[in-house]
Formats: C-alpha cells, sequence, structure tokens
C-alpha cells in the first residue's frame, strides 16, 4: 500500500526521472549531459540510503555504461551493447523503486 511520505514520494520522482532519462538517451545524441546528471543524482541518493533503496554495485554499473556512452568513442555495436546494459539496469530502477514505494 502506498503512504506518501517524504521518502517515497522522492523515489517516485526518481522512477519519472528515469523514464524521462530513457526517452532522452533514444532520441538525442549521445553526447547530451541531462544522463550524466541523472546518474550522478542516482548514485548519490542511493550512496546516502543504500540500506533501503538500490544496490550500490548496480547503480555504479549503469553510471560506467552512461559515461561510457557520454564520452562515446566505440563502434555502433558497442553502443548499442552498452545502451541495452543500461536500459536494463533501469529497468531494475523501476522494478526497485516499485517495491520500495509499494511496500
Amino acid at each position: 500500500m502506498f503512504r506518501a511520505t517524504n521518502f517515497s514520494v522522492t523515489v517516485l520522482m526518481l522512477m519519472c526521472f528515469t523514464v524521462f532519462i530513457y526517452f532522452v538517451r533514444n532520441r538525442r545524441p549521445l553526447d547530451n549531459n541531462w544522463p550524466l546528471v541523472y546518474w550522478l543524482l542516482i548514485t548519490m541518493f542511493t550512496y546516502f540510503r543504500e540500506e533501503e533503496t538500490f544496490s550500490i554495485y548496480i547503480i555504479l554499473a549503469g553510471l560506467a555504461a552512461g559515461m561510457l556512452l557520454r564520452f562515446e568513442f566505440m563502434n555502433t555495436f558497442f553502443v548499442k551493447v552498452v545502451k541495452a546494459f543500461e536500459t536494463v539496469i533501469w529497468l531494475y530502477i523501476l522494478y526497485r523503486g516499485f517495491e520500495i514505494v509499494l511496500l
């Protein structure tokens, strides 16, 4: 059951930002700064509330994937692989966010 606390509303906002960044990543050029802002924000949030939120190792892997894509020097196949990896991590964030908010 959903309870509107500061923590749950923050997680909901991060989930909405995750969906927004997914569309930004797929519609804009790779050298856009919004995904880096997102990854830094989610990393700080996870670092300060690690026991209640996401796995820090998965979030750091997403940060690394986001930085690889931002400072892109790879061929198209490798870009697609890293984008798919980043998408899987976003799906984890959405799934875990729903668990946090609803349970």
